[in-house]
């Protein structure tokens, strides 16, 4: 062969690798810009509040009584961290039936003639209400027992196509339980409610069968309206019952006040399945903290008014059983609380030695507060370190490479739990441990950050603790605090998926209230003051200083320039109100740490992880440092405080 000929095929041959190599690189191109649309079309789904447009919805319900109020409160919260805000894009028009069967279809009727996207119908009556009336919208339901017996469909997936929602039926069988380990020898619980209310027959009638294999007797009592419940109670008591239990019937809670003052009088002890009346009076309470189910509610609600069909949206049942125990009530009817109702039942995990870890990314006041949020709970919960568990407390002291190496660690060994602080330990975490359940917290945006295609979809073996900021409320703060008020200033690290995605949202929250945001980027602890300068320089009226890992960590650093250059300096970490911020307007990093070991001992107590949807922390706030609000010469409005 030729030296021309062997040029000729070595000429050949880098032509073809070169060109495999432009194919490839195109493919793995279009792939990255693939993922990428996935990834934004996950984040930009029919959950979260459109940009620009305004929503209207109708909310109807039985009457005025703590059930309603609290599902009205969770559904509004939940709406509010989905960016629909009341009386800024969302606008609300409530109606309710005054606590009368005959008022429900007309206030549906009434409804269905206004200028609205959707009606919200709440209770089960409210929704076989709606269903007969409303015609020309689309129904989200919630706070019912039983949406199918009220004739929302056949199944959960094969429903009317013009509703979708939230049923939460009652633990019936461990409330008759709880009654029984409070009162072993009881033979005879007595219970009234409205015949025509279908949610509460198909209660009773649970209840009716599962006391008959207990040899218990269940005395029943009917009414019709709630001017009966006080006589009604009066003759149930005098049946000789042991106890009264009282489901959610709507009549009944309508009179609930009239329930209490009979029991009491009469000495006998009421239970109920509404937790949130224990306080008015019940001895306790098995069932369904209905703030829980109006808050997940509020993503149905979001889908349908973002245009999703609800025909293809399933209905789902949603409780979140939670016991409450009214003390004071049982001291004073001499009643002995099991002491696994009064910890939790988490007995048959004492004694166990259960492992657990915890991995930091760095050092922050947000990873110290979720620490001892976790250690604080767990001692609650009756647990003791040493004896019950041990925990292990891993920190990469913000270094990448050694954050990796934990992982690694983790990895090796088997853990009962794995709890995981922030958005950077999660992501490395979650890719290499696959044998142990984790449980994060003091992350941001799960989704952004890759854990999920929602709070309900999301990666198996772990669920967490979501600490999304409250951009609208610090705006809107920022806005009636500081006079002529027009730019506002943060520092982000791009290397944090949650910093960027903070940024990105407090951008669109300024942006939609007529204000500009400068953001400066820092990577390293010595960036950040040059960035602090940056940003004052480009002329900011306030700073608004998102939380992440890195700016967490150098509050002080930010805030002295703040103090330098006169500046306002507004947190989203309580905490920085110590180093000499204004306000605060934070979710509580310590109640992270709280939330995130009850979703560690339901998956203790055999809920899997996959099954258990991302929360977000239960308790926010907006504090205020008064000595700062005397340097910088102004007051923050009174009624932020009152939040």
């Amino acid at each position: 062969m030729t030296m021309r000929k062997i040029e000729k095929i070595i000429n050949g041959i880098l032509a073809l690798v070169l060109i495999s190599s432009i194919l490839l690189l195109s493919d793995l191109s279009n792939r990255k810009r693939d993922v990428a649309r996935e990834a934004d079309t996950i984040y930009q789904s029919g959950f979260y509040a459109q940009e620009g447009r305004i929503y209207k919805i109708g909310l109807t319900y039985f009457g005025p009584d703590k059930t309603y109020d609290l599902t009205e409160k969770g559904l509004f919260d939940g709406l509010r961290d989905l960016g629909f805000i009341k009386d800024s894009n969302l606008s609300v028009i409530a109606q309710h039936a005054n606590g009368e069967m005959a008022n429900l279809q007309p206030i549906h009727l009434n409804m269905d003639n206004q200028n609205i996207d959707l009606v919200v119908a709440t209770s089960t009556p409210g929704i076989t209400a709606a269903i007969s009336a409303i015609k020309q919208h689309p129904i989200v339901f919630t706070m019912s027992y039983t949406p199918l017996e009220a004739g929302a469909g056949k199944s959960f997936t094969d429903h009317l196509p013009n509703l979708t929602g939230v049923g939460s039926f009652p633990p019936v069988e461990k409330t008759m339980e709880f009654i029984r380990d409070l009162m072993p020898d009881i033979k005879r619980i007595g219970t009234l409610y409205n015949s025509s209310e279908i949610n509460s027959q198909l209660v009773i009638e649970k209840a009716r069968d599962y006391l008959k294999s207990q040899q218990i007797d269940l005395v029943e009592n009917t009414v019709v309206n709630t001017s009966e419940v006080y006589q009604a109670t009066s003759a149930l008591c005098m049946r000789n019952v042991d106890a009264v239990w009282i489901t959610g019937d709507n009549t009944a809670l309508q009179a609930f006040h009239g329930i209490v003052r009979i029991c009491r009088e009469n000495n006998i002890p009421l239970i109920i399945n509404d937790n949130e009346f224990v306080k008015d009076g019940a001895l306790a309470a098995v069932g369904v903290s209905w703030y829980e189910t109006g808050y997940h509610s509020a993503s149905f609600v979001a889908r349908v008014l973002n245009g999703e069909n609800p025909a293809g949206i399933p209905i789902e049942n949603f409780v979140k059983e939670t016991i409450t125990i009214n003390s004071e009530v049982a001291e004073l009817l001499g009643v002995t609380i099991p002491e696994k109702y009064l910890a939790g039942d988490f007995s048959n995990l004492k004694g166990k030695n259960l492992r657990f870890c915890l991995a930091h990314y760095i050092d922050s006041p947000n990873s110290e507060n979720a620490e001892k949020g976790i250690r604080d709970e767990l001692k609650r919960s009756g647990f003791e370190e040493g004896t019950d568990f041990t925990l292990k407390v891993f920190n990469a002291q913000g270094d990448i490479s050694t954050l990796n190496s934990i992982a690694d660690a983790i990895a090796s060994d088997r853990w009962d739990i794995v709890f995981v602080t922030s958005t950077p330990t999660i992501q490395a975490i979650s890719k290499k441990v696959n044998h142990s359940p984790l449980v994060f917290t003091n992350v941001g945006d799960p989704i952004r950050a890759g854990l999920g295609e929602s709070f309900e979809k999301h990666l198996p073996g772990l669920t967490g603790i979501s600490t999304m900021s409250d951009f609208e409320g610090m705006v809107a703060l920022v806005k009636e605090s500081v006079k002529n008020v027009k730019t506002i200033g943060t520092i982000f690290t791009p290397g944090e998926v949650n910093a960027v995605a903070y940024k990105e949202e407090l951008e669109k929250a300024a942006k939609k209230n007529g204000l500009e945001l400068i953001a400066v980027p820092a990577n390293t602890v010595t960036e950040v003051s040059d960035a602090a300068l940056s940003i004052v320089n480009r002329g900011i009226d306030a700073f608004t200083q998102i939380s992440d890992n890195l700016t967490a960590s150098c509050g002080s650093t930010i805030i002295k320039v703040a103090y330098d250059t006169k500046t306002p300096y507004f947190a989203f970490i309580s905490d920085q109100l110590d180093q000499g911020a204004i306000a605060a307007v934070s979710r509580d990093y310590y109640y992270a740490g709280v939330d995130a070991v009850t979703m560690a001992l339901e998956i203790l107590n055999g809920e899997k992880p996959d099954d258990i949807p991302f929360r977000l922390v239960q308790k926010s706030s907006v504090k205020v440092n008064p000595d700062a609000e005397k340097y910088f010469k102004f007051k923050i409005p009174e009624k932020f405080l009152k939040q």
